[in-house]
């Protein structure tokens, strides 16, 4: 290297590229965010709420640029030992620069495009629900993506974006531009400049990552109609994704009960059940029964069965007519029960549904699953199966699947699920072919539905089953003989669905396993109905989580987001004794009690957290781990700071644009209490 080379102008260099490359970025990740709000609108989003956007978008500068002062603060810092360097170091700094923006970079881009997959989906950026992809059964995950997304397409761009990002950047600190020779920089004018750069780099970071963004931009906008959708077009999916990791590495026992602080379980009790005497030596103990009215009466006791269909989204059914007859056989057997309408599921992904279903507990937001943490090897004595079986019921599982998923072959024997049924014994009992019979989730609901309704015509005993479908979930596929009716979807689904008014392969697989496993439940139904095992059943119908197909939610279709119906059925001995409002707002919390009182058995007393939807007398509300609380009145949307609330459009399940803040309240403060109860019961029964 010649001898007048001046490190002194690398300094000065390598300050510009620093600052060079956080404004490329910050274009390009607004050319991200750009993308996100033209793809997953509502239209409504360019008319009604076109003034949140440049805030929205002003704010999303904000959240990346404190993405982009985090990540390039290490090579500031290493700029304070390359001031008086050789040559030589000056090079080996600039190989090892050019690899870690490489690396950095591509993680970015790979985070925001995964961020906006991700969301097509799960209708929200990273979160939790993330882990999922590693805590679940990892083959079928993986044949599931294969089968859905052009893997092989998206693994040669992310290696072509690689190269050529290493191309770009090692031109970039390429080290005849730092090293070159010219008269030598001012000492001074290079610490004052070196000093800037410090300074300004450290305190925009320390000030940037002190400001909670999204409440800010909240507080800004209040004088403009708020949207859900425009305060995620500002938020960042890098930041989301370490958001999640964060609150998976620093969950403990009791996360949930301190966060919404309640340091002690008895100050929840009193806020859930007022007025009630808390006696018992134990915390289980001291959840005061309950005794459901109207009180119902049967002759004998009902079977009772939980079926829990998958991605059963109650959206869809608003499209549902002759012409798009989704609902197929099933539609009869709705019109003939209750159909909750304002209905949540305890959480936005399939385990920690079905496994609040099976614990008769809510899901705590950010919490890993019952059966894989913790708390895996605990009795609960909230568990539905021992409710049951406390009154005589055999308790049963049947799922499409494998019964190993989850751990649930583990989990679910000592909850008192005596009896477990999967995929492989289905397929022993009916001789199945398992590459034809079934897709990588499971058999084909058909085939389930039939070893359910085989079970319940042999019972000698009263029977309590909770049933698990699996067809209706991604690579989305179906049997070959399925002789579904042909959709026409509307013009609206289309005009909402799609950009050109053609679906998508995806889009058109997702419904037609949606129209097949509902076309299976009516099946089911009508067998149970014809062989007179119907008039001696009490029959919930519920979904485990919404599903993505591309369609944006209205801000007054804010519940549509996460809502799934619930459908009770009950002989007409048993529905001539209640009166049930389909508008009665609940959640998977409200099942297993609903289904205990529709059964006649409301008279020994309930001891859980949730109500019954049959009891007019009572409070009733529903939760979702997204934060949605639905109350009598409307809506409460939970934020990292305070909540939004909104009132019902009378008779719908649409919100309006007034506020209810003061019954909204009431809800959230119900809300916190109970999913901090369960962190304390759940705490209790693993000890």
């Amino acid at each position: 290297m010649h001898k007048s080379i001046r490190p002194r102008n690398a300094l000065l260099t390598a300050i510009k590229r620093i600052w060079w490359l956080m404004a490329t970025l910050l274009f390009i990740m607004s050319g991200f965010r750009f993308i996100f709000a033209i793809q997953f609108a509502h239209p409504e989003v360019f008319t009604d709420f076109v003034k949140n956007l440049p805030p929205a978008f002003a704010f999303g500068v904000l959240h990346d640029l404190r993405i982009l002062l985090l990540i390039s603060l290490p090579t500031t810092l290493s700029l304070l030992w390359m001031r008086q360097r050789s040559a030589k170091r000056w090079s080996v700094w600039l190989s090892r620069t050019t690899l870690y923006w490489t690396f950095i970079i591509s993680f970015i881009f790979i985070a925001l495009g995964a961020d906006q997959i991700y969301y097509s989906y799960f209708q929200s950026h990273f979160n939790i629900l993330a882990f999922g992809a590693i805590e679940d059964d990892i083959s079928a995950v993986m044949i599931s993506a294969w089968k859905t997304y052009p893997l092989v397409l998206y693994l040669f761009m992310i290696l072509g974006t690689m190269y050529l990002l290493y191309r770009v950047i090692r031109r970039a600190f390429r080290i005849a531009n730092f090293l070159h020779i010219e008269k030598q920089p001012d000492v001074k004018k290079v610490e004052v400049s070196f000093n800037w750069h410090f300074s300004s780099h450290l305190i925009c970071t320390i000030l940037l990552c002190s400001i909670s963004l999204t409440p800010a931009f909240v507080e800004l906008n209040r004088n403009y109609p708020q949207s859900n959708f425009v305060r995620t077009v500002s938020e960042s999916g890098v930041e989301k994704l370490a958001e999640t990791v964060w609150n998976r590495l620093q969950e403990d026992d009791l996360t949930t009960a301190n966060n919404f602080g309640y340091p002690n379980p008895e100050s929840a009790l009193n806020i859930l059940f007022p007025g009630s005497t808390l006696e018992g030596d134990t915390l289980f103990g001291k959840i005061p029964s309950q005794y459901f009215k109207p009180v119902i009466q049967s002759e004998s006791k009902p079977h009772v069965v939980l079926v829990v269909m998958e991605s059963f989204a109650t959206h869809l059914l608003r499209f549902q007519n002759d012409d798009f007859d989704i609902l197929g056989r099933a539609k009869q057997h709705f019109e003939n029960g209750v159909h909750f309408k304002r209905f949540l599921p305890a959480d936005n992904i399939s385990a920690g549904s079905i496994l609040g279903l099976f614990t008769n507990l809510p899901y705590r937001p950010n919490t890993k699953q019952l059966s894989q943490g913790t708390s895996q090897g605990a009795t609960f004595l909230t568990s539905s199966a021992s409710l049951f079986a406390a009154q005589g019921y055999d308790t049963a599982f049947y799922y499409g699947g494998e019964t190993n998923w989850r751990n649930l072959d583990q989990f679910l024997p000592i909850q008192n699920y005596k009896e477990l049924v999967g995929q492989q014994e289905i397929a022993e009992r009916y001789h199945l072919d398992l590459e034809k019979d079934a897709a990588p989730w499971g058999v084909w609901d058909e085939h389930l539905f039939r070893a359910v309704a085989d079970r319940l015509k042999e019972a000698q005993r009263p029977t309590f089953m909770v049933v698990f479908t699996t067809t209706n979930h991604p690579p989305n596929q179906l049997p070959p003989d399925n002789n579904l009716p042909s959709l026409n979807p509307s013009e609206l689904f289309l005009q909402l669905a799609t950009s050109d008014h053609n679906l998508s392969s995806t889009q058109k697989q997702q419904l037609l396993t949606y129209q097949y496993s509902n076309h299976q439940l009516g099946i089911f139904l009508d067998d149970l109905e014809a062989s007179g095992v119907l008039e001696n059943s009490v029959i919930g119908i519920t979904g485990d989580h919404t599903a993505g197909m591309g369609i944006p939610f209205a801000q007054s279709e804010l519940i549509l987001k996460r809502a799934v119906p619930f459908v009770l059925l009950t002989p007409t001995s048993i529905s001539n004794q209640y009166t049930a409002d389909p508008l009665t707002p609940g959640s998977h919390k409200d099942i297993i009690p609903t289904l205990f009182h529709a059964a006649g058995l409301a008279d020994k007393g309930y001891k859980g957290l949730g109500t019954s939807m049959l009891d007019n007398s009572i409070y009733h509300f529903g939760c979702n781990a997204d934060g949605f609380v639905i109350h009598s009145s409307g809506l409460a949307n939970i934020r990292k700071k305070g909540f939004d609330s909104y009132k019902w459009v009378p008779g719908e399940t649409l919100i309006s644009t007034e506020s209810d803040s003061e019954n909204a309240e009431i809800a959230v403060n119900r809300y916190k209490a109970l999913v901090s109860l369960c962190d304390w019961l759940i705490f209790s029964f693993s000890e």
